[in-house]
């Protein structure tokens, strides 16, 4: 049997989107139990993903997001769920890094909001839509929790 040759060189192909937004290159999911110690786990976790993906440069930005986030599912978590859980996804996208937690709480309200120049808390969520360029999107499954996502531009 002749060998055959090989044809001419394919150009690449852009990768599709959808409305414009970036679809997966990558993804990574985790589960933590909701305690006290886990936004210090998430952290971990997501410096040793990124750098495995090569994008170093997003790792101090995304981690503050995903510390805000997974310590916010946390406190949402509620002790009296057992055994209380969050999951924490990440996706390389074409353009940045998307973080999605996940809580069993189905308290849906989450907003970035004024707070006191003298308060202890309550400015994480400014941060993440500082840090994204927009505020997180939530999205609430009825009976199953909910899902706060934010984008990380490259």
């Amino acid at each position: 049997m002749p060998a055959q040759r090989p044809g001419p060189p394919q150009q690449p192909r852009p990768r599709p989107s959808a409305a414009g937004l970036d679809l997966p290159i990558a993804g990574c999911a985790q589960l933590f139990a909701a305690t006290p110690t886990a936004a210090g786990w998430a952290r971990r976790h997501t410096a040793d993903v990124l750098a495995r993906w090569g994008v170093p440069e997003l790792t101090d930005n995304c981690c503050l997001v995903v510390s805000e986030l997974v310590g916010n599912a946390v406190r949402h978590a509620g002790p009296d769920r057992t055994p209380a859980v969050c999951r924490l996804v990440l996706k390389l996208l074409v353009g940045g890094v998307s973080v999605e937690v996940w809580d069993p709480s189905p308290d849906a309200v989450v907003s970035v909001r004024e707070v006191d120049a003298l308060s202890e808390s309550g400015r994480g969520l400014a941060i993440v839509a500082a840090l994204c360029g927009a505020p997180p999107v939530v999205f609430v499954a009825p009976g199953s929790g909910k899902t706060v996502v934010a984008v990380l531009p490259r």
